[in-house]
């Protein structure tokens, strides 16, 4: 049985334990003061209809230079090789997500790794999924992709088709 100075030292300590507990608590509520959470970020919906006419310009620019997402299907050209076998209709319905979640968060950063994620341009090796392309006349380029490229906005991206699959073609 512990003596009454013992009995004294437990409750001074006891007491000393709650007064910290007790003061931090109301320090947290006064320096910060209880706020809901944030929301949830939207969630980005993958089944967006493809729209061609966000960040279309109303005339083509007579030069722009782009960067791009190849999505390629078996068969379409020998020299893209899609990165999993894929039909040309799974590969349009991947260009179109693809798109969404670009229009979603239309960022640099986000651009950058949906290209690391996604493209299929392995002509240069792999760091052609980042190859810049001056769109222009007798630029070289399949027409389609050259003429994209001119008549989108700056920082908007939007898809065409040629020889080598799906493009979803960023203006910088």
């Amino acid at each position: 049985m512990p003596s009454r100075g013992q009995k004294n030292k437990l409750i001074g300590i006891g007491g000393v334990i709650a007064a910290v507990l007790l003061g931090g608590a109301v320090g947290l509520l006064v320096y910060n003061p209880f706020e809901p959470p944030p929301p949830p970020p939207p969630k980005i919906d993958l089944n967006m209809p493809y729209d061609d006419a966000w960040g279309r310009l109303t005339s083509p620019d007579a030069e722009a230079v782009v960067t791009h997402i190849l999505v390629s299907w078996t068969g379409a050209n020998p020299r893209a090789k899609p990165k999993q076998p894929r039909t040309k209709e799974e590969a349009r319905k991947l260009i179109d997500q693809i798109w969404a979640m670009y229009r979603h968060t239309p960022t640099p950063e986000n651009w950058k790794s949906l290209q690391e994620q996604y493209n299929e341009d392995n002509e240069g090796g792999p760091q052609s999924a980042f190859n810049k392309y001056t769109c222009k006349a007798n630029d070289g380029l399949d027409p389609k992709f050259s003429a994209t490229g001119k008549s989108t906005r700056s920082k908007h991206a939007r898809i065409t088709e040629s020889a080598f699959g799906f493009h979803l073609i960023r203006r910088e």
